[in-house]
């Protein structure tokens, strides 16, 4: 059926010939079906694309001004590259939301894994005698110098540094036995 009358067929297309319709369906749809699958590698959508293009061709049938051949390869062309287009935005938008996905996931375990540390910190700090935990909140929660801290509390400079050193000491080893931070490892980095 490959001698098709392309001006006659196009002729009665127009005036709605559904025989005519359905002889060109079976004349191109093999071949439509081949140029759809080549791009879109996927029977399912080469097909939807095959029975898009000849949902047009009837819906402007009475519009088309090149030959029936034209206007379906034309028109399943353009069909193929919106499938592909779409397929393309779908896959992008995809690839961003597990990228926020992860990115919200990552920023949640940060989170969780701060807390925990902020309470084993804690703990530590608690088990420090009065003088070694007051000295080690002015330095480390509040920001107080050694002279400051020495003026606050009315000690010395030399007492503030030694016993800053021992609680500083002693915590860093409390985070290494109940927080497996290595404060070596966190030094050489």
């Amino acid at each position: 059926m490959k001698d098709i009358n392309e001006k006659l067929a196009l002729q009665k297309l127009r005036i709605g010939d559904e025989e005519v319709y359905e002889k060109l369906y079976y004349c191109y749809h093999k071949r439509l079906y081949s140029f759809a699958f080549k791009y879109l590698k996927s029977k399912e959508l080469a097909e939807d694309a095959v029975q898009d293009t000849f949902i047009k061709l009837w819906e402007q049938r009475r519009t088309i001004t090149t030959s029936v051949k034209g206007f379906l390869f034309t028109a399943a062309r353009n069909h193929v590259l919106n499938m592909i287009r779409n397929k393309k935005r779908k896959v992008l938008k995809h690839i961003e939301l597990e990228r926020q996905k992860i990115n919200t996931e990552n920023k949640t375990e940060e989170i969780i894994l701060y807390s925990e540390y902020q309470k084993i910190l804690a703990k530590g700090v608690e088990k420090l005698t009065e003088g070694k935990k007051e000295i080690f909140n002015l330095k480390t929660v509040h920001g107080l110098s050694n002279s400051e801290v020495a003026n606050h509390l009315d000690i010395t400079i030399n007492t503030v540094k030694s016993q800053y050193y021992q609680a500083s000491k002693f915590i860093r080893e409390y985070l290494n036995e109940h927080a497996d931070i290595d404060s070596k490892k966190s030094d050489s980095g």
